[in-house]
């Protein structure tokens, strides 16, 4: 049971990782028949954009999960308890508030491309923007242990503890 609940919370890194896969194989066989058969892909460049967008929008909620976004520690680490549970939380919000509006502007958007498709392979633009609701979501799901770990007071992990749990 143990291993399925580690697997269901490690889905994101597999999909990022079979995107990176699918993405090095679509743009490889797009050359090797450019150049070598000298009959290009048509639909590979259209498939790897869309992979390329999954891969970067997932990966910000991995990024998140992991607790790897940007922070400048120099200043915040000087500060009282206090005022450092306080800029904890403050940052927390912060990305939660951009997670809110990926995930709001995110889903109005794929809702009004759906009705429309890519010229070659011929899917719906909607799955191209369906990455950023989704990971919208995800962040907004990752953010929630972390906030009431910082609302409780207890340190948040750092990246390299994260593995560790």
């Amino acid at each position: 049971m143990r291993r399925l609940a580690s697997v269901i919370a490690n889905i994101p890194e597999i999909i990022g990782g079979l995107t990176m896969l699918g993405i090095t194989a679509i743009l490889f066989a797009g050359v090797i028949w450019r150049y070598f058969f000298v009959d290009p892909l048509s639909w590979s460049d259209e498939i790897a954009r869309t992979l390329f967008v999954w891969l970067a929008f997932i990966g910000a909620a991995i990024g998140v999960k992991r607790r790897l976004h940007s922070a400048v520690l120099v200043f915040g680490a000087r500060l009282p308890a206090m005022w450092q549970r306080f800029m904890t939380l403050l940052g927390l919000f912060a990305i939660a508030v951009m997670a809110a509006v990926l995930l709001y502007t995110g889903t109005t958007e794929t809702l009004a491309n759906f009705k429309q498709t890519m010229p070659v392979t011929g899917l719906s633009r909607g799955w191209l923007y369906l990455a950023v609701p989704v990971s919208g979501l995800l962040i907004l799901a990752y953010l929630v242990p972390q906030f009431w770990k910082a609302l409780r007071g207890v340190p948040l992990p750092s990246p390299h503890e994260i593995g560790a749990e």
